[in-house]
């Protein structure tokens, strides 16, 4: 784990800790996707999203700015207020022009371990847990006490620098930390993404969204189709509305081979068409 860490103790100031994300979309596969994940801390909140966001902000504010949208790759877009476990989780369904909102309680019963190590001179400590029907590991140290982590994991008496799934997964390392003179504004990407505003759902109305989704994925192409569209997916140019029908049974095993949820308790269970 090569960290690069100054803290400097101002637990009233907004700050950014990055760590990088490994994870396999497809729990077979030997390769990692990788994405830089923001912690982002600041008074009143906890917020978790993708640097890329932060990337395409900074482009867009920009005086010959072109006009750029990241997409999170990776589902994990989280908003909670300081010291609480009730996450706001922001998603959306590829190839859907909406944004959704839903609510969670993430309790996570952690035991702290004996186990110690130093690096760049902070004390870690490792603790496990069972959380989203897999078991973690997490390094942190009780140098930064702010007891917050990446994505849901939090609650330990200082900062998570490390944790990772038993089978790794999920792997995050932290990489860089930056204090912010004030918070940072989220409101054009997290809170609404790119003027779509959340539709606030419960997670059994997520879940049936995903599933209507993964039953028929071509249902508003082929209710909107018009034969003078240049509409082309996977390379392939649809000039007729019956190609669409054609097109379902490839997407969905797409959908089932990259369907690795982090939290597998809560996992969609998509019918093998």
């Amino acid at each position: 784990m090569d960290i690069s860490l100054k803290y400097f103790g101002h637990l009233d100031l907004a700050i950014i800790f990055v760590y990088e994300l490994k994870y396999k979309s497809d729990s077979l596969q030997k390769e990692y996707g990788t994405q830089e994940m923001v912690l982002d801390i600041n008074p009143k909140e906890v917020k978790f999203y993708e640097y890329g966001f932060i990337e395409s902000d900074s482009l867009m504010k920009l005086p010959d700015h072109q006009y750029d949208q990241h997409t999170s790759q990776t589902g994990q877009s989280l908003i909670r207020k300081r010291d609480a476990n009730v996450n706001l989780n922001f998603e959306q369904i590829r190839m859907m022009p909406f944004y959704y909102v839903f609510e969670s309680n993430d309790v996570i019963n952690w035991k702290i371990q004996k186990d110690t190590k130093t690096l760049a001179n902070y004390k870690l400590q490792r603790a496990t847990t069972n959380f989203g029907g897999r078991k973690w590991n997490a390094w942190f140290t009780t140098d930064i006490p702010i007891s917050e982590g990446p994505y849901k994991f939090r609650g330990l008496p200082g900062l998570i620098l490390f944790v990772e799934d038993e089978k790794q997964n999920f792997v995050y390392s932290f990489v860089r930390n930056k204090n912010l003179s004030e918070t940072y504004d989220t409101s054009k990407f997290l809170e609404s993404h790119y003027s779509m505003n959340p539709i606030k759902v419960n997670y059994k109305t997520w879940e049936k969204l995903n599933l209507d989704f993964y039953n028929d994925p071509y249902s508003r192409m082929r209710t909107d189709f018009q034969p003078d569209w240049n509409v082309e997916i996977n390379g392939r140019k649809i000039k007729k509305k019956e190609e669409f029908n054609e097109l379902t049974k490839s997407t969905q095993a797409d959908i089932r081979k990259y369907y690795n949820p982090i939290e597998i308790d809560k996992a969609f269970h998509y019918p093998n068409n």
